[in-house]
């Protein structure tokens, strides 16, 4: 498996795109054989992205098996709107049959340092430019301790605007899973709920039905979500159910 994965990102870099590697396929996790790690690959543009996604599209090594990946893969080929006005686009390949390869274009993350200080985590702070050729790692000590701490380089941790701390908090599953992988991510799930705190205590400053309606419902869903936390915090076990009801959760936050 470890040499499939080896394999795939000697391939990716070999096309010399604007864009980077990065996730936890840089951290060098491999438990056992049977482990598959996802490899992510960040194109800096449009451009970028759809020349990754057709030199995998019309590469014998890679195949896409699953039926949405298909659907997203036909309806990119077919739409003259390729990407949408805000957010993100993504587009999962399999490398010779067996090993995920994610190739993302995120609005706004046009270099190596825009897309790692996107993240929520520090431990996965790490990527390999693979247009410059180089590497930039703001990891800091988190791999070597195994303790991992909120991303001090992500911006979006020192706004107060709701939908900024929103999409901080749809990230929220990394800090259990990386737990589960040996990392002390306490520190992390205090910052989630200090920002859950931030939230509650968000004022409804507009006439507006809508907006107000809305608020009440992150209101309500970040309460349950505290309160999930704190159990963690205690206990730092996470059941299925939980995770669900995250997840339900977070999507309406």
């Amino acid at each position: 498996m470890k040499e499939n994965i080896d394999n795939a990102i000697a391939w990716i870099k070999e096309q010399k795109l604007p864009g980077c590697l990065t996730g936890s396929i840089l951290l060098n996790y491999f438990p056992d054989e049977k482990h598959v790690q996802d490899i992510d690959f960040f194109a800096y543009s449009e451009q970028s992205f759809t020349q990754m996604y057709y030199a995998m599209y019309h590469s014998d090594m890679f195949q896409i098996l699953d039926p949405l990946e298909r659907w997203k893969s036909d309806k990119f080929r077919k739409d003259k709107q390729k990407f949408p006005k805000m957010g993100i686009q993504t587009i999962k390949f399999c490398f010779n049959t067996c090993i995920e390869v994610n190739i993302i274009y995120k609005q706004n993350c046009t270099n190596i340092y825009s897309v790692l200080s996107s993240f929520d985590l520090d431990i996965i702070c790490k990527g390999y430019d693979t247009y410059l050729q180089k590497e930039l790692d703001l990891t800091g000590d988190s791999t070597t301790t195994k303790i991992a701490s909120w991303n001090r380089w992500n911006s979006n941790y020192y706004e107060s605007e709701l939908w900024q701390i929103s999409r901080i908090l749809r990230q929220l599953n990394r800090v259990f899973k990386y737990h589960k992988r040996g990392y002390n991510t306490d520190a992390v799930v205090h910052k989630y709920i200090e920002l859950i705190d931030e939230i509650q205590k968000h004022q409804d400053i507009f006439s507006s039905e809508t907006y107000s309606e809305k608020l009440k419902i992150r209101k309500k869903n970040t309460k349950i979500v505290k309160k999930i936390c704190e159990i963690w915090l205690e206990t730092h076990e996470i059941t299925d159910k939980q995770m669900e009801l995250i997840n339900e959760k977070i999507k309406e936050i």
